[in-house]
């Protein structure tokens, strides 16, 4: 007896479909919802998302991964640490606009002024050693005929 596509297809066939059937059905007015709410959460919609708007399968499943990620409610950082980090990441990534709305959003969560210059100063702080990093074992390789790979204290930073 020949299988029907339900039984042979997989749970992530399946629910991938599901999520196309609903992207179709439902996702300009899910796109439309989704940039009103950040213009009232953020004042403005981010650059990356009116972009990302403008195909709506890109724009759900982004949308879906970050708040999976950066706003879960039941997530084991609370959000203000959750805004913290992001400053921090937004920090060594020199993202202007991140670091705009994101020192925004963790004042709002109730971090402090002190609390972001912390942030991002141990931020910097990782920053330069990286880089003192990278550039010392450049050095020491020119200078000392050493491989990059066996220099001592490979990792980053050290």
């Amino acid at each position: 007896m020949p299988e029907n596509k339900g039984d042979s297809e997989s749970v992530e066939e399946k629910f991938y479909r599901e999520y196309l059937r609903l992207v179709e059905e439902k996702g300009e007015e899910a796109v439309e919802e989704t940039l009103a709410t950040m213009r009232k959460i953020y004042g403005d919609v981010p650059l990356v998302a009116r972009v990302l708007s403008e195909e709506k399968h890109y724009f759900l499943s982004s949308i879906i991964k970050n708040r999976g990620i950066l706003h879960r409610e039941d997530g084991p950082l609370d959000k203000k640490t959750m805004e913290l980090v992001v400053i921090s990441a937004a920090a060594a990534l020199r993202c202007d606009h991140c670091l705009d709305v994101h020192i925004k959003q963790a004042q709002k969560a109730g971090a402090t002024r002190e609390e972001i210059l912390q942030t991002i100063l141990a931020a910097c702080a990782i920053m330069e050693n990286a880089g003192r990093a990278t550039a010392f074992r450049k050095y020491r390789q020119i200078f000392n005929g050493r491989d990059q790979e066996n220099d001592e204290g490979g990792e980053p930073g050290q």
